[in-house]
């Protein structure tokens, strides 16, 4: 079965004690970070630290909706047809196009600018939160034991490719400790994706959960699901955004990393969300007595796992969801018919961006993977959601497509 849902508008999602802005309107320009959701569990920045990264989120700007578009031409008029003088062809893969790329002026600037853009989110926001951290820690604390939101497992075992890896160079990834109860890693994650994007999904920066919800309720109207299993969910921004749209259902979030779900729960308990609890496990091997769920989903988790792990992970999700209920996971768009030149832009992030799974993952059959994991063939099914505020245009100037960033996601499912 094959779906497809409509486009999901951005809007401000509000909450008790959520004192979110209104987004302000500076046409194709990125959002000034001051108009990021404030709640009480959200880090203080400096006046000079918001302003870096409002220059984070402009030159990410730049360099996706300026030097993209500027490269595509002239990969598409000169480098094809050096390449093609030379061969006597067109390139015909992804390590052909890059190398392509590599030999003009505009790749090997746009890829260090925007690695660079992602040390300098990264080394600004530890450098301001760590030295804040233990009074950061005892605000998460004392927000989580007032919702009694949380639960924490810290004989727990974490995967090889949490403890090895630190994602999208955020120094010590999502597991590391500095003081105790410490909440940095998850706070350093909403203040920095806002930059990244640039502030494009939304001020609570749950794009993600808010497109998921939508496509829920548009493909299955009467559905009423009274448990949601979300696997993998970090910071818990998306989360929020699907707990806000089920409110009654309850939620059951799970993440290995203490740091991110101290957060987590501490911001839901900020923003007045009351159905969401919170436990430490690894989602590969859910705990026995958890049960099932009527929804079971990762929202752009996969990339961040491991081929053992994504498999671990679908067979987790299949084995807790409910008869009848649906298992669901949201990630970027694999490389399989894209055009050469698109393939080597999504792949940046596996080279370039510490994320080890992605380019595997995305040169995977998800089809089959899910079929694999026990899913009956007919019951798999693709889709697409986007949380996307502006038309991807590639003629109109701050509306190019940021391959790898922009809202557009693929959902492959499975009905049990």
């Amino acid at each position: 079965m094959t779906t497809s849902a409509s486009p999901v508008p951005i809007r401000a999602v509000t909450g008790h004690n959520n004192l979110a802005l209104p987004q302000v309107d500076v046409g194709t320009l990125p959002q000034p970070w001051d108009t990021i959701g404030r709640h009480a569990a959200l880090p203080t920045l400096k006046h000079d630290d918001r302003a870096r990264l409002d220059g984070i989120a402009h030159l990410n700007h730049f360099l996706s909706q300026e030097i993209v578009p500027r490269m595509q031409k002239d990969f598409e008029q000169n480098g094809v047809a050096r390449f093609k003088e030379q061969y006597g062809r067109t390139p015909q893969s992804r390590d052909e196009a890059r190398g392509v790329l590599e030999d003009g002026l505009l790749y090997p600037a746009w890829s260090r600018l925007r690695r660079g853009a992602m040390e300098q989110r990264q080394k600004l926001l530890t450098d301001a939160l760590v030295s804040q951290s233990a009074d950061h820690a005892k605000i998460c604390a004392a927000l989580s034991a007032s919702a009694g939101n949380l639960e924490l497992n810290p004989d727990l075992d974490m995967p090889d490719y949490l403890k090895e890896v630190h994602a999208h160079l955020m120094p010590g990834g999502y597991i590391t400790e500095r003081v105790a109860n410490d909440a940095t890693a998850g706070a350093s994650y909403e203040a920095g994706l806002y930059s990244t994007v640039p502030g494009r999904s939304g001020p609570n920066s749950d794009g993600a959960g808010r497109a998921l919800s939508a496509w829920l309720k548009e493909q299955y109207p009467d559905a009423n699901p009274t448990r949601i299993f979300d696997l993998g969910c970090g910071a818990g921004l998306n989360t929020v955004a699907v707990a806000q749209a089920f409110p009654d259902a309850e939620v059951v979030a799970f993440d290995a990393g203490a740091p991110m779900l101290r957060y987590a729960a501490a911001r839901a308990a900020a923003m007045g969300v009351t159905n969401i609890k919170f436990i430490q496990a690894d989602i590969e091997k859910l705990p026995e007595d958890i049960g099932t769920a009527d929804v079971v989903y990762t929202c752009i988790v996969l990339h961040e796992t491991s081929l053992d792990g994504l498999r671990a992970i679908f067979r987790t999700a299949r084995d807790h969801t409910a008869p009848g209920g649906l298992t669901l996971h949201a990630e970027q768009p694999g490389y399989d018919g894209k055009p050469v030149f698109e393939q080597v832009l999504r792949d940046w992030d596996g080279r370039y961006n510490n994320e080890s799974f992605w380019s595997e993952l995305h040169q995977l059959d998800l089809y089959k993977e899910m079929t694999d994991a026990g899913f009956a063939a007919e019951d798999v099914f693709t889709s697409a959601i986007s949380a996307v505020p502006w038309a991807t245009d590639s003629s109109t100037p701050g509306k190019f497509e940021d391959y790898g960033r922009t809202g557009n996601w693929i959902v492959i499912g499975g009905v049990k």
